[in-house]
């Protein structure tokens, strides 16, 4: 183990063209006086600053040297051996977390100080999908966000008595929001934010009430926006005590209305073909890429990689989820696990597939902490 701390101490930060940069800009970044503090510990002080911020450029710039701060202590806890996989992935959510709740305060105050706080108490409820919603998130990803609210109305009126509808008022407190995340600034971005998840993807609107939500599930929702929504996880919580009731409605509703379409009281073998279909497209695409880089590998969405080992576990919730509702979980490997204690995977299979993701995860972060680059493609030239 000494052996294995001193090589990595030896390559740190060397390997990292991102922390090279940051620590030299930020010297004391590296002078290790965190270190008795876990990561999330860390990441919620040092978010401190970016909370009392009144200004706009204040903050994006607070936020962002945050997550870059931040960065540069996870990849040299990891690499140094003092986390593992899942506290990494874990601080990289709650920084995610942390990020959007910030950013949606200012936002939302910003917009309630022209026409008024919504009525009834309605806010803006933020869902996570994919790996931030599971608690998964690597060390280059994007957020994948959804925007919805309670119900139509008009706010209640600002100083100089002009009102929106909830569709105007939260959908200009969504843009503000990615804009604080993921504008390029010359200190960098905090997440860049991807919000093609939403009903009807690019051509929706940015913001969706729930009964659009309901109404489109029912009458549109397809297979794969099963799978898409299995990890779902609300990250926010109110940004006014006096929204708490309407928060609190807001999100019985949501999970009324989720856990009808994502999880069947039938045994869903259809969910199988839907899969199935899902794997072939993602296969096909890999290999169209694949032609364009060949002798190279993709950790991600390649034959044997992370994400096929996500495959296996939410086929499992797809089909059986419905009835055995101690499957509805977020996190890979706890799904597996789960599977197995059921007798639905070997123990020796569970192993090796959770083994298999660690290995994968690691791997994935390692490429990305090179230079921040969102690939998942391990290099072809030797040197790399």
């Amino acid at each position: 183990m000494n052996s294995a701390l001193d090589f990595y101490s030896n390559i740190w930060p060397a390997h990292s063209e991102f922390a090279k940069r940051w620590i030299k800009r930020f010297p004391e970044w590296d002078e290790g006086t965190e270190s008795a503090q876990d990561l999330i510990s860390c990441i919620q002080a040092w978010l401190e600053d970016a909370r009392q911020q009144t200004d706009e450029t204040a903050l994006m710039r607070s936020l962002r040297l945050v997550r870059q701060r931040s960065m540069v202590e996870i990849m040299k806890r990891d690499l140094l051996g003092k986390a593992d996989l899942f506290e990494v992935t874990e601080a990289l959510s709650f920084l995610a977390d942390a990020a959007v709740q910030i950013g949606l305060n200012f936002s939302h105050k910003a917009q309630e100080a022209r026409f008024g706080k919504p009525a009834n108490g309605d806010c803006l409820v933020v869902v996570g999908m994919g790996k931030l919603g599971g608690l998964e998130l690597n060390a280059s990803s994007d957020i994948d966000l959804i925007f919805l609210y309670n119900s139509d109305a008009e706010t209640l009126g600002g100083p100089t008595g002009k009102t929106q509808s909830h569709m105007e008022f939260f959908s200009a407190v969504g843009k503000k929001l990615i804009k604080l995340l993921s504008e390029v600034t010359e200190d960098g971005f905090v997440f860049r934010v991807d919000m093609r998840l939403r009903p009807n993807g690019d051509s929706g609107p940015l913001v969706v009430s729930m009964d659009m939500l309901e109404e489109y599930f029912m009458v549109q929702g397809r297979e794969w926006e099963r799978y898409a929504w299995i990890k779902s996880r609300v990250l926010n919580w109110t940004v006014d005590p006096d929204q708490d009731a309407a928060f609190a409605k807001s999100i019985d509703n949501l999970s009324k209305i989720i856990k009808p379409f994502v999880f069947r009281k039938y045994l869903d073998f259809g969910a199988i073909r839907a899969l199935r279909a899902l794997h072939v497209q993602i296969r096909n695409e890999v290999t169209r890429r694949e032609s364009q880089h060949p002798g190279t590998v993709h950790v991600k969405l390649g034959r044997g990689g992370i994400r096929e080992i996500e495959f296996t576990a939410q086929a499992f919730q797809l089909i059986r989820g419905g009835r055995e509702t101690h499957l509805q979980v977020r996190r890979t490997v706890d799904v597996l696990a789960l599977c197995a204690n059921q007798g639905l995977l070997q123990k020796a299979e569970l192993d090796m597939l959770v083994s298999a993701y660690r290995f994968l995860r690691n791997l994935e972060h390692r490429l990305q902490y090179v230079d921040d680059a969102q690939t998942h493609r391990l290099p072809a030239a030797p040197t790399e």
